[in-house]
């Protein structure tokens, strides 16, 4: 009788941990509307290239100093798509940060209809193309009546 119990335990919670591994494998998609988008750089700050060469000449107690030196400054920039997506009582402010000089941001038409949803601090969400996409949530606002 005694394993009998036991294995009703595991078999409890064997289902509990399958339940959980299928609601995060299929979650709810719901429908929202996209109010806006936009593409930012921000100025990171620069990476300096310089060199130089030269020699000394020392001739009794006087020296003199033969040399070039050259620099440059190359400007870095942080690229970020925001994303404003309306979810019925709360707006969402998203933002994607651009790694790359080729990364593109999610093909969205404002006013658009769009099928997301929201997992913890992350919103999953499916661009015009059919591409899903996982973007961080930076704001919510929760709509007034």
């Amino acid at each position: 009788m005694f394993k009998m119990w036991r294995w009703v335990v595991l078999l409890m919670f064997a289902a509990v941990a399958a339940n959980i591994a299928y609601a995060a494998k299929n979650p709810v998609w719901l429908n929202g509307k996209v109010l806006d988008t936009e593409r930012n750089r921000y100025f990171a700050g620069t990476i300096n290239n310089s060199s130089e060469s030269g020699s000394v000449y020392a001739n009794g107690n006087s020296g003199s100093y033969q040399g070039t030196t050259s620099g440059s400054n190359i400007a870095v920039y942080r690229v970020y798509a925001n994303y404003v997506i309306d979810g019925g009582d709360i707006v969402y402010l998203l933002e994607e940060r651009l790694h790359f000089r080729w990364s593109k941001a999610a093909n969205l038409t404002v006013n658009g209809p769009i099928k997301y949803y929201v997992d913890g601090r992350k919103m999953h969400f499916i661009d015009d193309q059919g591409k899903e996409r996982t973007v961080e949530i930076t704001k919510k606002t929760l709509k007034q009546p």
